[in-house]
């Protein structure tokens, strides 16, 4: 083993020099790797991609809209035939209406000519009653020498004329009657055919909602946040035409829709700061209801309450 440090009988002296050679670094041996030749790239360029994602919008585009006329052309088909669907039944209604009517006022002059037989015959007979008691009793004054008689026919013949105006009254109060419940009758038949017509057309209609939207949100008399509330089925075309409403009305701060079971297809409630805005197709069929029965006869009316 090597010694750094050497004792005074371990060291000879030479004469001479001696050279000691120095430790010799690794040579470190550089090889050149064999590079395959790299293949040239022969695919589409940036240029190329772009082009065909432009073309690929392009066609999605066209593909969105081919798809949205058929949408709209679908729902106008829908709308149609929800629209005849609710014109026929409004005729046929109308129709049973007209029938009824008639049925009634072919009643009431029924009863109105058998009263005025039974009137013409009990005329008759007190006429003849009259002359037979007037007669009579004129026989009977003349043998009697009193006026007993006279006043006892005059008295007869007022008993049968009471009875007769007694028939009359009840006639025409049977007629008026026939004629009331067949205004009702009416009354209650336009009312439900009017319901039936705005439930079909609000069912296939979507964008009834948005003009309802529009109407209420118009009634705004500040500006103020809204919560517009409508049915499920209606959110995603309300949610759709949102920015076009907004564009269509005045005082609007800030607008958000919610989904509420309370409101009905079509319909929809505005809530703001100051109150709520109620635009649901219901109570608008309670307002049209309402109107009619302000232009209807009072008994009528009273029996369309009931």
């Amino acid at each position: 083993m090597a010694k750094n440090v050497f004792r005074s009988g371990e060291v000879t002296v030479l004469d001479g020099k001696v050279f000691i050679e120095g430790p010799q670094a690794p040579r470190v041996v550089e090889t050149l790797e064999e590079v395959a030749d790299i293949e040239e790239y022969s695919g589409p360029t940036a240029d190329d991609l772009r082009r065909e994602a432009e073309q690929f919008k392009q066609n999605w585009d066209a593909e969105r809209a081919r798809m949205l006329s058929e949408a709209d052309e679908q729902a106008g088909k829908i709308t149609e035939e929800a629209e005849n669907r609710a014109f026929d039944e409004v005729k046929r209604r109308t129709a049973e209406a007209q029938e009824i009517k008639q049925q009634a006022e072919q009643e009431a002059e029924k009863l109105l000519a058998e009263a005025g037989e039974q009137a013409q015959k009990i005329v008759a007979d007190a006429e003849a009653r009259a002359a037979e008691v007037e007669q009579g009793a004129y026989q009977r004054g003349l043998e009697q020498g009193e006026a007993r008689g006279f006043d006892s026919g005059k008295a007869e013949v007022s008993r049968l004329i009471d009875r007769l105006h007694v028939i009359i009254d009840k006639a025409i109060q049977r007629r008026n009657e026939i004629i009331e419940e067949s205004e009702s009758q009416l009354i209650h038949l336009v009312l439900e055919i009017a319901g039936k017509v705005v439930k079909v057309i609000s069912e296939h209609q979507k964008n009834v909602v948005v003009n309802n939207m529009v109407q209420a949100l118009r009634k705004l008399k500040t500006k103020s946040d809204v919560i517009i509330r409508v049915n499920l089925q209606d959110l995603q075309m309300a949610t759709d035409h949102l920015k076009e409403v907004i564009e269509m009305v005045e005082r609007v701060g800030n607008v958000s829709i919610a989904e509420d079971t309370t409101v009905d297809p079509g319909g929809c409630i505005i809530e703001t700061d100051f109150g709520r805005i109620d635009a649901r197709v219901s109570s608008q069929l309670r307002e049209i209801e309402d109107r009619i029965l302000e232009i209807t006869p009072i008994q009528s009316r009273a029996k369309l309450k009931e």
